[in-house]
């Protein structure tokens, strides 16, 4: 008797990717039962928003989850669902830690936009269709960045171009884990709807900052990163970009040596 073989099924796709921080930590030592209930709950709180913005889960692993949105499917404002989406994750998951302080689970997503196949992926007789490509790959790599730059919701360029009604901070491009190629990264910081005064001169004050660091004027960029620090003492990305000057300033020498020989 022949195997059945699927046929992937290509198409264009927003990926959204999620991970829970401290899951393992907070785990540990808990009856699994308990964890079951807790998990549960968790993901109503993240799957609800994912469902009612045209989205569909792909994959769940332990604490995260894989949506996607295809292109051909979900409609022509699809981008700003899932953008609307993944505000709504932050909103709904904070909500869901001020009602446990004791079982918190901040949220770090990741999204991507590309090429990917739905497939039937396994062996033998177990199976599972899920999206499988590069977008799926990079909006995990996304996801992770988010430790570095302390911020929640990071999307590549690829995502963000085209994207009407929402604020999006040019965070710069970054080597992603694995990947040859470097990525532009930008951070949704929210719909233009709700962004104020502040939010609206923090973002262009990095960007002016950014400009400098990335046209190699490092004491312009430090000035610059320095007064956003003063007025956003908890922003991550301009302490990263901090850090990283303070990094590149203390190898130099020793980077002009090596690169003698390289």
């Amino acid at each position: 008797m022949g195997v059945k073989i699927d046929v992937p099924r290509e198409c264009l796709a927003a990926c959204l990717m999620t991970d829970a921080e401290r899951y393992t930590a907070l785990t540990e030592g808990m009856q699994p039962r308990a964890v079951v209930e807790m998990i549960n709950r968790y993901f109503e709180v993240i799957f609800t928003p994912v469902l009612e913005n045209g989205g569909m889960i792909s994959d769940v692993k332990g604490d995260g989850l894989l949506a996607v949105w295809n292109y051909e499917c979900a409609g022509p404002d699809f981008k700003a669902r899932l953008c609307h989406a993944c505000l709504a994750i932050v909103r709904t998951v904070d909500e869901f830690n001020r009602r446990d302080p004791s079982r918190r689970l901040p949220t770090r997503l990741g999204v991507d936009f590309g090429p990917v196949a739905i497939a039937r992926v396994g062996a033998r007789e177990c199976y599972e269709h899920r999206a499988v490509g590069d977008a799926v790959n990079t909006a995990s790599r996304l996801e992770e960045l988010n430790k570095l730059t302390k911020t929640r919701i990071l999307v590549s360029e690829a995502f963000a171009q085209g994207v009407k009604g929402f604020v999006f901070r040019d965070l710069g491009s970054f080597h992603l884990r694995g990947k040859r190629m470097r990525t532009r990264v930008r951070e949704l910081v929210c719909a233009d709807d709700d962004c104020d005064a502040r939010t609206s001169s923090l973002v262009r004050d990095f960007g002016y900052a950014l400009a400098a660091y990335d046209g190699g004027e490092a004491e312009e960029a430090r000035r610059r990163f320095h007064g956003l620090l003063a007025r956003s003492p908890t922003d991550g990305a301009v302490r990263y970009y901090l850090q990283r000057l303070e990094s590149e300033q203390t190898d130099a020498p020793r980077l002009r040596w090596l690169g003698r020989f390289w």
